[in-house]
């Protein structure tokens, strides 16, 4: 289903027809002739979106502060339909929470598409708050943060225009202003992301330039902010279904442009967070947190990654399994706590032993599994034997110990690339190192081939 639009308009012939032209698109609509019910369905189901009539007993900026206090309601989207067109008119509602202020009744086309613009906004939001997953531990509520100052790129149409517009909008926000030319600003913006972008609309070389920073990725997440002065329709629209992520059709006002891009330098900074909170979240979900190393979840897809990549281009593989000797004693001798150093301190050093296109992961205790890329049998073994002398060549440093504690490591190694099941190669190389163990412990044994 396209998305869910709740119509809130105490004229039944205004519904009637929004709900015509708009199913028209499937959109499920459900329909309110008085605030207090706008409010009550609101709560009831939470709606993707909100076309709402100023005109309304409740007063359409009452009603839109009320809506955005419903639980799960602050980030969906609200279109305010009005007759008035004063500007105050328009401040009210867009500070009270409106996404956009339409005339009434709207150019049907220009509301779609305001409507495709703002529900597709709504749902990479959703996505990436994780919302419809909570079973993966990401739809925690976003720690409550306040909005640091960004940077704002200004490209109005002439340099005499661009300075007035940052003169007069410089005392309203607390963002550094930047003046760019049509002509100068793809370039300026790939050396400098901004934030936001304010530029002046009007022709089709401005629809162009949102289409060519929507395509950037410097810019794909930045704000873009349209001002017109005398709008086009066919543009308007255009300009919408490219990706703008506002509005404004009656021209440059310092006062509205800021009002417009503190909450969607907010909205940024918002979806910034969550970004940054899933992307720690996925670091996490593959990642040992004491060695900072990959856990063996990873690992094990890495591994068949490699073998199903070596079964179709015939590439040999090393995989190993290497284990702390005698480890238990470090726990026993000088606490945990010690024994978290030296895992943390041999992590470092083999992993600075391989490539980058090697893995290196912890799988247990003091287990740890590397895969050796694109090697033969002597390649093989002398990666094992770095890792080895890695391991031992220097006591590892701890408050305390004088001299600090000394660590060996033994190996099993096994070669990779005969169509074997990555489970197959780590059971294998886990009976070599119990053959390397057996065998007096601080060296690598080579597993025999697979039958």
């Amino acid at each position: 289903m396209p998305g869910r639009i709740l119509i809130a308009d105490d004229l039944a012939t205004n519904r009637i027809i929004l709900k015509a032209r708009l199913s028209a698109a499937a959109y499920d609509i459900a329909q309110a002739d008085t605030g207090a019910e706008a409010v009550a369905m609101a709560q009831a189901q939470t709606p993707d979106l909100v076309v709402l009539s100023a005109a309304m007993a409740a007063g359409g900026a009452e009603l839109c502060r009320r809506l955005k206090a419903v639980p799960g309601m602050a980030q969906v989207p609200i279109v305010v339909t009005t007759a008035d067109q004063a500007r105050a008119a328009r401040l009210e509602q867009l500070e009270a929470g409106a996404d956009a202020v339409m005339a009434a009744p709207p150019d049907i086309g220009l509301l779609r598409a305001r409507i495709r613009n703002l529900l597709r906004r709504r749902a990479a939001e959703r996505e990436l708050a994780r919302e419809d997953a909570p079973a993966f531990g990401f739809a925690e509520a976003p720690t409550p943060a306040l909005t640091p100052p960004g940077r704002v790129a200004l490209i109005a149409s002439t340099a005499a225009a661009g300075l007035r517009w940052k003169t007069a909008l410089a005392p309203r926000i607390r963002d550094r202003i930047t003046l760019l030319t049509p002509d100068t600003a793809l370039a300026a913006i790939d050396a400098a992301a901004p934030d936001a972008i304010v530029m002046a609309g009007g022709s089709a070389s401005a629809v162009t330039l949102v289409a060519d920073l929507r395509c950037r990725s410097e810019t794909l997440r930045s704000a873009i902010v349209l001002v017109e002065d005398r709008p086009d329709p066919e543009r308007t629209v255009l300009a919408l279904d490219l990706g703008v992520s506002d509005l404004m059709e009656t021209g440059f006002d310092a006062e509205e442009l800021a009002l417009r891009l503190r909450r969607e330098m907010a909205r940024k900074a918002r979806d910034d967070r969550a970004r940054a909170a899933l992307k720690d979240g996925l670091r996490l979900a593959e990642t040992d947190e004491l060695t900072g190393l990959y856990n063996r979840r990873y690992a094990e897809r890495a591994l068949a990654a490699v073998a199903e990549t070596a079964q179709q281009s015939g590439e040999r593989f090393a995989v190993m399994v290497l284990d702390l000797d005698r480890f238990k004693s470090v726990n026993d001798r000088f606490g945990h706590a010690a024994g978290d150093v030296v895992l943390r301190d041999v992590a470092q050093r083999m992993q600075a032993c391989l490539r980058r296109q090697d893995v290196l992961a912890r799988i247990g205790g003091e287990e740890f599994l590397a895969v050796i890329r694109n090697c033969d049998v002597a390649q093989a073994r002398r990666a094992a034997n770095r890792l080895r002398q890695s391991v031992g060549g220097s006591t590892v440093a701890l408050p305390g110990v004088p001299g600090g504690i000394a660590v060996t490591v033994s190996a099993g190694l096994v070669m990779g690339g005969n169509a074997e099941a990555a489970a197959t190669l780590i059971d294998r190389a886990d009976r070599a190192l119990y053959a390397a163990k057996a065998e007096g412990r601080n060296q690598v044994t080579m597993g025999r081939c697979a039958a």
